[in-house]
């Protein structure tokens, strides 16, 4: 079973940093960068202190991203065979007529390796700037459909949407190759999920388990066969925060941090129902809904601090790099292809970020050992 390894790629200054730190990934054998798209970080202003975060004795603000596409741009020019993507955009921040003239661009500019990760929207990125945060599940899928016809002809096309409206409009620049660049989406929700199978190459969802992940991905094949498409045509991956270090204890400390817990209250509730507690900010609450800057110093490390453990060690994958296999061996097993390692440990221990890309190839290492162990099941 061939599988694809991909890290999360550099969205903060220095810039200087990008160029060699991808160039050294694909040297080292990994297949794919994913950028995330972001204005806010997961840390609120109020706790932003050096007593709470030392690097913020030099970093003024946690907020400090750059934009995946120029990022993916430069990349493009000094690379040849990893795969650049965005982990992931929206299209309420961003046109989709914009969206696809971008990726269609990185995609010449690139040599037909850029990918287009795209979701529903994060309410960190949009509330705060007027942007509307409703039926995000149709915008995205709306998007999307938008996103394909723009990218199927050079020729004028209309469409008349709920949200986006099109009048002979034209995007005249043709894909480099034969296909347009591919579309990954993260999914959970039946219709969403239905719409992977119908628009999507890819799909990497979060914080699932391996059950629930093979049962999501019958959802996404049946939905694929529905539209006329093969069973298999989107392939399964995985987005991993993994949380890691040679020493088993010491990962285990680091999921202790502030950092860390500061980043679980994006959790859902019901993972905090699953540990037999109430979210400490809200009945309902989770990645999708998080906006630090509405959150004030007391109440926000009064939450933190009542993250139960249950919480910490199911929201990360956590361990020694050979933990971590073990811990996604199933998700290999439930037939997961691809996967976007995210590692936090420096999040918790920013002495720990020298180390951080050494383990993420000691991790993709052992996931292709595992992956070389299974007889591939993918629909036929």
């Amino acid at each position: 079973m061939q599988i694809e390894i991909g890290v999360s790629g550099l969205t903060r200054p220095p810039v200087d940093a990008l160029i060699p730190m991808v160039k050294g990934l694909e040297d080292a054998g990994i297949d794919a960068v994913w950028f995330a798209d972001h204005f806010l970080h997961w840390y609120p202003p109020s706790v932003w202190t050096p007593d709470v975060f030392p690097q913020a004795a030099t970093e003024p603000s946690a907020h400090t991203f750059l934009d995946p596409g120029p990022l993916m741009g430069a990349v493009a020019t000094h690379t040849k065979r990893i795969f650049l993507g965005t982990g992931v955009t929206d299209a309420i921040r961003r046109h989709p007529a914009v969206i696809a003239q971008t990726f269609a661009t990185l995609d010449h500019m690139s040599h037909g390796r850029a990918r287009l990760g795209i979701g529903v929207g994060e309410a960190e990125n949009i509330v705060p700037y007027g942007l509307p945060y409703d039926r995000t599940a149709s915008r995205l899928i709306e998007a999307v459909e938008v996103i394909r016809l723009l990218w199927s002809t050079t020729d004028p096309v209309d469409f008349d949407g709920e949200f986006v409206q099109l009048h002979q409009a034209v995007l005249g620049l043709a894909p480099y190759g034969e296909r347009p660049p591919e579309i990954w989406m993260p999914a959970h929700r039946p219709r969403v999920l239905r719409a992977v199978g119908r628009l999507a190459d890819g799909w990497m969802p979060i914080l699932v388990d391996a059950g629930e992940y093979a049962r999501l991905l019958d959802d996404i094949r049946a939905a694929s066969i529905t539209a006329g498409r093969a069973a298999d045509a989107v392939r399964p991956g995985l987005y991993v925060w993994i949380v890691c270090d040679e020493d088993r204890d010491v990962a285990e400390r680091l999921l202790d941090s502030m950092a860390l817990r500061l980043v679980a209250l994006t959790a859902p509730a019901e993972l905090y129902e699953a540990a037999g507690a109430e979210h400490p900010l809200a009945t309902r609450w989770g990645l999708l809904d998080y906006i630090p800057t509405q959150l004030g110093r007391e109440e926000t490390l009064r939450a933190a601090r009542a993250v139960p453990n249950e919480v910490l060690r199911s929201y990360y994958t956590w361990g020694t790099p050979d933990d971590i296999v073990e811990r996604l061996r199933p998700f290999l097993a439930a037939g997961a292809e691809a996967f976007n390692l995210t590692n936090m440990s420096p999040a918790a221990d920013p002495s720990l970020a020298p180390r951080a890309g050494a383990r993420n190839l000691d991790i993709a290492a052992g996931l292709r050992r595992a992956a070389a162990a299974i007889t591939p099941t993918r629909a036929g």
